[in-house]
């Protein structure tokens, strides 16, 4: 099975349809980008955590540990309530030593919703990923990932 169905019957399974991109390079300047689908309707941040940790396993034959995506999906909860635009949210895991960052976009409005994209970046053995995400503000003030 290639990347690309391995990555869509996953996204599948999880209730994902859109767009979404994930990509990581070195510092040979060697990258890759990998396009997915998410849809309009919302995802729970633990999915759309899994969703990403699935594809770094496919590529790198390694998975995220849960305490890790714990630790990047908290980050990524405080980085779109922060009011500012690019302040950076990291986030460590001394468990296993992974470390990352969230950096909120600007706020901007979808019909009467509060909307922002954001940079979710993450560091696993040496190489940096690079998540790119838009999330939506719930009535009750939650924030979910739409892709």
């Amino acid at each position: 099975m290639t990347l690309r169905a391995a990555v869509s019957a996953i996204l599948l399974a999880t209730g994902l349809s859109g767009c979404g991109a994930l990509s990581a390079s070195q510092g040979t300047g060697n990258s890759w980008d990998t396009s997915f689908g998410a849809s309009r309707a919302t995802v729970a941040d633990d999915e759309a955590s899994t969703a990403i940790a699935v594809l770094v396993t496919n590529e790198f034959g390694q998975a995220l540990d849960p305490s890790d995506r714990k630790a990047a999906a908290e980050a990524q909860k405080r980085a779109l309530r922060a009011r500012g635009t690019g302040a950076s949210v990291a986030w460590q895991n001394g468990q296993t030593g992974r470390s990352g960052q969230v950096r909120p976009g600007p706020l901007y409005q979808v019909n009467d919703t509060a909307c922002r994209e954001f940079t979710h970046e993450m560091v696993l053995n040496g190489r940096v990923l690079t998540s790119r995400g838009t999330a939506c503000r719930e009535v009750n003030g939650t924030w979910q990932t739409i892709s």
